[in-house]
């Protein structure tokens, strides 16, 4: 009997997944995004999770197969070993404070029986951040494996990260931050979030004299490609702020390779120059992922496995 995984890459406007084979492969034609429905209802959330749980499966074609756990890499906060959300204050999710995402969703499922019977005995739901599922899939199948230590660094709606040794997680040692984040870190007049992000960037173009109301990220880049100065100077900012953001951690962790992911990571060639004029070590290597989602659905796949073989 053939098993499988799905796995989901949540985000405040989208939920992309796909369904991964008891090798970590992701099977062809699975990959699929759905709406977020972040602003609903409690239980519309919850439904909506499940509907698309049974929508990935119903994509199975294999007559005689199991499903052996699904995966989320869930934006935070989060108790991610309990699967409880703590998102607050940020207009997505909020209905689910303090929910236990993981006991209502297994609940849900046992009254699915025609999904039900498909699950293997062995069934579990995970959860961990999104950083660190990309962190653990790039070891896996992308360019942090050929490395022995290398600062994951996802660049989105915020800044994810995740700090890896020999194929593990670094969480809670004294040359890494606490739980590898360091979004919350100070950094110039606040956090690194603030800088290192979607609002950083956009910020940075309107300090430079660009409206950015009602603008993307994007929009932004392709201005910068067309030879938009003011564009292309922000970038360059950005990139600045990103190599002396990154600075303290390469100091205390000492990485081989930096990988950068995440959706502004696209446009590498704007800010790239500015990263190297700021970055104090100019040994470490700097790689970009080509497809982050793809990343992190094989980094689910791989703390699934590593989950149910310690429950087993």
């Amino acid at each position: 009997m053939n098993k499988y995984s799905i796995a989901f890459d949540v985000g405040g406007l989208f939920i992309k997944s796909a369904v991964l084979n008891d090798d970590g492969e992701i099977v062809p034609n699975s990959y699929a995004i759905f709406p977020s429905k972040s602003k609903e209802t409690k239980e519309g959330i919850i439904e909506h999770l499940v509907f698309i749980i049974k929508q990935q499966t119903n994509g199975i074609l294999d007559k005689d197969f199991e499903i052996t756990g699904v995966g989320y890499a869930f934006p935070g906060p989060f108790d991610y070993e309990k699967g409880i959300s703590y998102i607050k204050g940020i207009d997505k999710f909020e209905e689910i404070y303090e929910v236990n995402l993981r006991d209502l969703l297994i609940n849900r499922l046992k009254q699915e029986s025609s999904f039900h019977s498909k699950t293997s005995n062995e069934f579990q739901i995970v959860f961990d951040n999104d950083a660190s599922l990309f962190a653990l899939g790039e070891h896996v199948a992308g360019k942090a494996g050929g490395y022995n230590k290398s600062i994951c660094l996802t660049i989105g709606t915020g800044a994810g990260s995740a700090f890896m040794e020999n194929g593990k997680l670094v969480r809670d040692r004294q040359d890494v931050p606490e739980n590898g984040w360091i979004y919350n870190q100070p950094f110039k007049q606040s956090i690194v979030d603030d800088y290192i992000s979607k609002r950083g960037i956009l910020q940075l173009a309107n300090e430079l004299g660009l409206s950015t109301t009602d603008i993307e990220v994007e929009t932004l880049a392709a201005m910068g490609k067309n030879e938009d100065q003011k564009a292309k100077m922000a970038f360059r900012m950005f990139g600045e702020s990103i190599g002396e953001a990154l600075n303290p951690y390469i100091k205390s962790f000492k990485p081989d390779a930096i990988i950068l992911g995440g959706q502004i990571t696209k446009s590498k060639d704007l800010f790239m120059n500015g990263v190297y004029e700021t970055l104090e070590n100019k040994t470490v290597n700097i790689e970009c992922s080509e497809e982050t989602s793809l990343s992190t659905f094989k980094g689910v796949a791989n703390l699934l496995k590593q989950s149910i073989r310690k429950k087993g």
